[in-house]
């Protein structure tokens, strides 16, 4: 008996692994699609930049991938089994389909166990440390973001276009500034300048010589008629743009929830019990029940590679194919349909009194029941 745990607990151990580190390789490829393929390319990003970016994502992939690679290993290696009668071999000992898969149901425990860990502290981290560094290469580096010959619009209401870039000055610069109702209401030309961002201030400083600005007034509202525009000439002049969002970038990094650690998260709903007296109850309330919504749902998380395991062993019986691509598609179309049903339900964060922190556990609570049944039904045969 020893002897067949041995065998099933590795065979599932190294596919479950293999299995694993595929969709780890196309989670971070699809992120580096996202992000860092085009960043490259424009010259925003150097490889080790952009190497170090993934390598900061890789713990918050895994949190997806680990799930997905645990139910295509266990489909993989229950269908092979099935398909050369080894399990049909097993029963014919005394074995029952419970014993036969019961090191996969121990890996399964210790590969949730390890997924919760990483759910609480490395996933959200990551994340956080991932948008970190984007935030930090806009902050310290953000000339390199300006595309000659190119109408940038970057900055919200801005327009900026030049001829060239040379070591972080650019050259014959032309700006365009629009009001909140789109109309342009400022044209400004300059021989040179450079972008920074200062730190004291928090703002992008937009520093311009030799050049002209035009602002054109909209017309009186009594006489409707639109006046001339007025033409400033100067020697230099700053700017400050705006910060809020910068490519897509938010400059000032405030961590949400979903992007923080379990002992943050504690933090921050001890805090709340602190400002009492500073914040409503109906608030503090929604605050908390947000908290304990994102808590639950990393362990939520987690705990879906004992649900999936506990369906795919039954699947992988009624598959009885040892075809590898077949198992893996069909992990993959479960997946994906588990983390939608988990993504809807976590909307309803915003209605505490419908107590997401416990609705979040639904589709966990939805795959072990329907596991269990074709569990019981396939240990009959």
């Amino acid at each position: 008996m020893k002897l067949f745990r041995r065998y099933v607990w590795g065979e599932t151990l190294i596919v479950c692994c293999t299995a694993t580190g595929l969709f780890v390789g196309v989670l971070l490829v699809a992120n580096a699609m996202r992000d860092v393929v085009e960043w490259i390319t424009k010259g925003r990003l150097t490889c080790r930049e952009a190497f170090q970016l993934l390598s900061i994502l890789a713990p918050s992939t895994i949190s997806y991938a680990l799930p997905l690679g645990i139910m295509a290993g266990v489909l993989i290696v229950i269908g092979r089994m099935s398909s050369q009668n080894e399990i049909l071999a097993m029963k014919s000992i005394g074995m029952d389909l419970l014993e036969i898969t019961w090191p996969i149901f121990a890996l399964a425990m210790i590969f949730t166990l390890f997924a919760t860990y990483i759910n609480l502290y490395y996933a959200p981290d990551s994340v956080s440390r991932y948008r970190q560094f984007f935030g930090d290469l806009v902050r310290k580096k953000p000339m390199r973001f300006i595309t000659p010959k190119t109408f940038n619009d970057y900055f919200p209401g801005y327009t900026i276009y030049v001829d060239s870039l040379s070591d972080g000055d650019f050259s014959r610069m032309k700006l365009w500034r629009f009001d909140e109702k789109n109309s342009l209401n400022t044209y400004i030309s300059a021989k040179s300048g450079r972008i920074t961002f200062d730190e004291p201030s928090n703002m992008f400083l937009l520093k311009l010589n030799d050049g002209n600005m035009e602002k054109f007034n909209t017309s009186n509202p009594e006489t409707n008629v639109q006046k001339a525009p007025q033409i400033i000439f100067f020697k230099n002049i700053t700017i400050n743009l705006p910060t809020k969002e910068f490519l897509g970038v938010p400059v000032h990094i405030s961590k949400k929830f979903h992007r923080m650690t379990l002992d943050e998260l504690l933090t921050a709903k001890r805090d709340l019990n602190l400002r009492k007296d500073m914040i409503s109850y109906e608030n503090i309330r929604h605050q908390k029940t947000l908290i304990n919504a994102q808590i639950s749902n990393n362990i939520a998380n987690a705990f879906g590679i004992l649900a999936m395991t506990l369906l795919a062993i039954p699947l992988g019986i009624k598959v009885h194919r040892k075809d590898t691509a077949l198992n893996i598609g069909i992990a993959l179309c479960l997946g994906i349909g588990y983390y939608f049903i988990m993504a809807m339900f976590s909307l309803f964060g915003e209605y505490p009194h419908l107590r997401p922190d416990v609705l979040v556990w639904l589709p966990n609570v939805t795959l072990m029941v329907l596991g269990v049944s074709l569990f019981h039904r396939a240990s009959q045969h």
